[in-house]
């Protein structure tokens, strides 16, 4: 019994690594199942990046198209309000500006949501480390 005990710790203490490991892994970007944003409505997430919590939203425009951007702007952002939806535009909570759905994550600059880069694996929308480092600005 002594002799099994052993191996089978260090296979407990093995799959706890790795646990671990994969935990890290997601928890340095993010990922979310496609499936969420079929029903056309923006989504809002957020992720903490160096301790500072990074807002952002997903919506599935009309075509089809996966589209992220920040929950901020380069004039509101000071503001911290983000944006709602209201039917097929985007509006910045703080001037009330409307922006296109089929322009999120397209137009940069001003007061449009800055662009989030993403990919689209497997039915997942992954979002990596290095492009929410980019959003740190909006949210500190």
């Amino acid at each position: 019994m002594q002799r099994l005990r052993t191996p089978l710790l260090i296979l407990c203490a093995l799959l706890a690594a790795l646990a671990l490991t994969a935990s890290l892994a997601l928890a340095a970007g993010a990922s979310h199942d496609e499936g969420e944003l079929a029903d056309g409505k923006a989504h809002f997430y957020s992720a903490k990046i160096d301790g500072t919590t990074v807002k952002y939203f997903l919506v599935k425009t009309p075509d089809g198209v996966v589209r992220g951007a920040f929950d901020a702007c380069d004039v509101c952002y000071p503001e911290k309000k983000g944006y709602r939806q209201d039917g097929g535009v985007m509006v910045c909570v703080n001037c009330g500006q409307k922006f296109p759905l089929a322009k999120v994550g397209l137009v940069k600059g001003g007061c449009n949501p800055a662009p989030l880069a993403h990919t689209e694996e497997n039915g997942k929308v992954v979002i990596s480390e290095d492009a929410l480092r980019q959003g740190l600005v909006f949210f500190k």
